[in-house]
């Protein structure tokens, strides 16, 4: 890649070997998303597009080609990024790992069918069952394949005989008796007597199985999907209907749509007719609810030998073990604890991510180039030794790798360490090291700290290797004590279990553990709902508990999730921190603009009368390329500006509309000196490290750590309650150590204010400087994993809590353990020493 311009990237030039695993890191904003998404993927499915013909390339999105100068020797490229995106109700874990289609398709093609009125087994037969049936028989043997004779009456029995006979049907046998139509009156049978007609007459072991299987399929067409095979003493019935031979109900025929979930109250419930379906005697409710971990050993017991057994689908061991290779691919990502029934929105933001994780990399494209965004996000530091083995193995399968990461594990365990800074913004977009983290100690001069030393915590200990970072916690700083506490009892919530809990209010408070052990659940499912309940807020959660006591101490309660800002060209902080308002009144209220009767609409470029009508407020055009991506230009009349001339010069304080959108929050906080209201909106972009960015900077341009902390920002700038309780999931998502400085401070000015922080969070430097820690343990040792947990019925989730300190003694705590490796010097999980 040469010459690369994307966004904030200064023409850089970068080498990214085929076949290897490189990791991109820097501080957040310094242009690794614009590297890697938004110029070398982007590029990617350029190219692609442009393979397919033109007629094709008509009826697709075009993408335009990123400014840069060559981009070479590209493979295809497949991403996934960290953004949690809003999903409907009914997804879930099985249809978002499509190990639900494949159940489905598995009880359509294996399942034992059993009539939902008096429980009988239902069977519908191929023509391949019936020959098959056929082979069987002592060789040698007569039969005849025949169908119903159906008419009832005389005159329908001889009129439908006269047509049998037209057709080339020559026998009717009733009973012991055959008739050959046209020569022979059709005998006299009862209701309830079978008549059939023969197709033809076979000899086992010497008629051709092709023949057979011709005799079949054509009694079958004719006899509304009944047929008999008949030989002198014997009658065999074959349906190919799903018909129950008892009562006649007839079933409808088991399609993988059969087995689509219904859905209420947030939750799934099979139909009637998908439930009478058993596969080794469990329904697909059955399996749909159980652990990962469990189904893939029901699948490698009891499902494949049924399977096998019966012969009912010649690739049914195929398909069971693609599902298992998948269960199995979950379970080192750690996710064996969800059951496929699980609903999508239900799960935390790291779960979602290793989840679409799983989905690509279960696709074995192993040439192809793989573009990841953070993948030990929402893991444990514990955890992350296991995503790498999955990391370096598609590598050795012979995958390109692109990983953007700020994990020192992951770091250290790379080919190759693009650092991109020196900072962010404007003040990045420079590549400052390129190499191995075993060539760091001939690293001079490099604007950004690749692996900054860990933070010192409040616990104190010895200074690090690497010296210390300013802005940091003091180290002597005593941890603060709870002024108040909730208590939240019962929480049954997914995978909790009756939990008790108390939370400190008026400290840092930080809940960890490893995946999967109920953090999400506890935070965002059941105490944020409770909290809102209390407070006469609205929220879509619902999580079970007895009880929630001390609210009265909580002003008000704020969620800080994954769900970045709308990405859009229009969106800018400005809008999303709600000062483009004021910033538009200051310009109407000017006397120039009053002059020309300018109101606060025409500083506006959302709609007509100030914006450029040429380029419709953008400030570029699209140079339609026909089959070709369109070329993007500055706009000829506002040259980018986005406002019309007389919109322009309008100014205040010197500046025009363009110029206070081109500012920066640092710039702009200064230059509204006198507007204490824009001062106090903006003030929390600088507390949370994002006084680089520009007012009027479009939203899809930001990172992913830069769109978490400007929701913060925006938290900050609009809560106005005293005793505030803010709940924050991951804060430090996408972060580099730098940045979760910035992040530390601006925690501690919240709780100064007199605020509480709830933090769930796996960054060992948060943990060290929280005043009190809970940790949510699965019950069981590191080995064997949060997913055994769940599965066996007789191990609890504990709680492990009390100050950093207090954690690093416990035996028991993953969390505790790593904390301990920390404070020893070790080269613990996450940290280069």
């Amino acid at each position: 890649m040469r010459g690369v311009r994307v966004h904030n990237l200064r023409g850089i030039d970068v080498q990214i070997p085929i076949g290897k695993l490189t990791v991109l890191t820097g501080v957040s904003g310094a242009g690794k998303s614009s590297l890697a998404f938004d110029a070398l993927y982007a590029e990617a499915q350029r190219r692609y597009l442009q393979s397919q013909s033109a007629r094709t390339r008509q009826s697709l999105e075009r993408f335009d080609k990123p400014d840069a100068e060559t981009i070479s020797a590209l493979p295809p490229a497949i991403a996934v990024r960290a953004e949690r995106s809003p999903l409907g109700k009914r997804a879930t874990v099985g249809t978002l790992s499509e190990l639900s289609q494949q159940l489905a398709l598995l009880f359509a093609t294996c399942g034992d069918v059993f009539c939902p009125q008096c429980q009988t087994s239902i069977q519908a037969h191929s023509t391949n069952d019936v020959v098959h049936a056929l082979a069987s028989w002592p060789s040698g043997t007569l039969v005849s394949v025949a169908f119903p004779f159906l008419p009832r009456g005389e005159k329908a029995k001889e009129a439908h005989a006269a047509e049998l006979r037209e057709q080339g049907f020559v026998r009717v046998q009733v009973g012991a008796d055959i008739v050959r139509l046209g020569e022979q009156p059709l005998p006299q049978w009862k209701n309830g007597a079978r008549a059939w007609v023969i197709v033809d007459r076979l000899e086992t072991g010497k008629t051709p199985q092709e023949r057979c299987a011709e005799a079949v399929e054509l009694a079958f067409a004719r006899g509304d999907g009944r047929i008999a095979l008949l030989t002198t003493d014997k009658e065999a019935l074959f349906e190919r209907r799903w018909i129950c031979p008892s009562c006649a109900y007839l079933y409808p025929t088991p399609t993988p749509a059969l087995f689509r979930p219904e859905h209420a109250n947030g939750t799934a419930h099979w139909s009637k007719d998908a439930l009478c379906v058993r596969l080794a005697g469990a329904t697909i409710a059955d399996l749909s609810s159980l652990p990962s971990t469990r189904l893939s050993e029901f699948l490698a017991d009891k499902a494949d030998t049924a399977a096998r057994s019966e012969q009912r689908l010649l690739g049914s061991g195929t398909l069971i073990e693609l599902m298992r290779a998948r269960l199995e691919l979950l379970a080192r990502l750690r996710l064996g604890y969800l059951s496929l029934d699980r609903p999508a929105n239900s799960l935390s933001a790291g779960e979602m991510r290793r989840l679409r994780l799983a989905s690509v990399l279960a696709a074995g494209l192993n040439q192809a180039l793989y573009i990841l965004e953070e993948p030990t996000r929402g893991l444990h530091v514990s955890e992350i030794p296991g995503m790498i083995d999955e990391l370096l193995r598609l590598r050795d399968r012979g995958a390109t790798l692109v990983v953007i990461e700020q994990a020192s594990q992951v770091i250290q365990a790379a080919d190759q360490v693009i650092e991109l800074g020196p900072g962010a913004g404007e003040e990045g977009g420079q590549v400052t090291f390129v190499g191995q983290v075993s060539n760091l100690s001939a690293l001079a001069g490099s604007g950004g700290r690749l692996i900054p030393a860990p933070l010192g915590g409040r616990g104190g200990g010895d200074e690090p290797a690497g010296g210390r970072v300013e802005n940091l916690p003091s180290e002597t700083k005593p941890w603060r004590s709870a002024q108040h506490w909730l208590r939240l009892s019962g929480a049954n919530t997914h995978n909790l279990e009756n939990l008790d809990v108390d939370f400190p209010l008026g400290v840092l408070c930080v809940v960890s553990g490893v995946s999967g052990a109920g953090k999400s659940s506890l935070l965002e499912h059941t105490l944020f709902p409770a909290l809102c309940r209390a407070k006469g807020k609205k929220n879509e959660y619902n999580g079970e508990l007895s009880d929630l006591s001390g609210v009265e101490h909580v002003g008000d309660v704020v969620l800080v999730d994954h769900i970045p800002p709308p990405r859009s060209a229009r969106g800018n902080p400005a809008s999303f921190l709600k000062i483009f308002d004021d910033i538009r009144n200051l310009f109407a209220q000017t006397a120039e603009a009053q002059t020309r009767n300018f109101d606060p609409g025409h500083f506006s470029f959302h709609q007509p009368g100030g914006r450029c009508e040429t380029c419709q407020g953008q400030g570029t055009l699209a140079v339609d390329m026909q089959f070709l991506a369109d070329v993007a230009m500055t706009c000829p009349d506002c040259q980018g500006a986005r406002f019309r001339k007389e919109i322009l010069a309008v100014t205040y304080r010197h500046l025009s509309i363009a110029e206070v959108l081109n500012l920066t929050a640092r710039e702009a906080f200064r230059f509204f000196r006198t507007q204490p209201a824009m001062q106090r909106r903006l003030k929390p972009l600088l507390d949370v490290g994002l006084d680089y960015l520009r007012l009027g900077q479009p939203l899809e341009t930001l990172s992913t750590g830069e769109g978490q902390r400007l929701k913060l920002a925006a938290h900050l700038a609009s809560s106005r309650k005293p005793r505030c309780l803010y709940i924050l999931l991951e804060p430090t998502a996408g972060l580099h150590a730098k940045d979760v400085q910035t992040l530390l401070a601006c925690f501690d000015r919240l709780l100064e204010s007199g605020h509480s922080l709830i933090v769930e969070e796996h960054h060992l430097d948060v943990i060290r400087a929280a005043d009190y820690v809970i940790d949510l343990d699965p019950g069981i040792g590191e080995s064997r994993g949060v997913g055994q947990a769940r599965a066996n019925k007789n191990v609890r989730p504990t709680v492990i809590h009390g100050t950093p300190e207090e954690i690093m003694r416990h035996a028991d705590s993953i969390t505790g353990k790593c904390l301990r490796a920390l404070q020893s010097g070790m080269n613990a999980p996450g940290t280069i020493t």
